[in-house]
């Protein structure tokens, strides 16, 4: 893995649900907290699309995306987006995900995570991408 830019631990602040045409469902879940290296962050995470009738106990994993923006201590922001995948972890209510990011300074992230559905917590890691 490549070297690690810091950690970050975020909580929940709200969830809102969309349906597309086709009826497949999208999970928006909005975080605050912290991120070494980006200060106080705000994060939205969108599990999905997803058909209403595999939103159930067998659902294993599938697409997220990622976009939020950091404030700085220097008093400058930087927003990112991305896409990548989540799953759950076997017997718990925490679901992983691994995330490629895009940030506007030019920079690219890879943001490995965990949601713990219990606590209403997301915590992990963010590396370096070598390009």
């Amino acid at each position: 893995m490549a070297e690690e830019i810091g950690k970050f631990s975020l909580e929940h602040v709200s969830t809102t649900y969309t349906e597309d045409a086709e009826g497949n469902i999208s999970t928006h879940t909005n975080w605050r907290g912290e991120a070494e290296g980006y200060g106080v962050v705000y994060d939205t995470t969108i599990f999905g699309p997803t058909a209403l009738m595999e939103l159930n106990d067998d659902l294993e994993g599938g697409p997220v995306k990622r976009l939020g923006q950091g404030f700085l201590e220097d008093g400058t922001s930087v927003a990112g987006s991305g896409s990548g995948q989540w799953s759950k972890k076997p017997g718990e209510h925490v679901w992983k995900t691994d995330c490629i990011l895009q940030i506007s300074d030019g920079t690219k992230i890879r943001s490995i995570g965990e949601i713990h559905l219990d606590t209403l917590t997301f915590s992990g890691t963010n590396y370096s991408v070598d390009e």
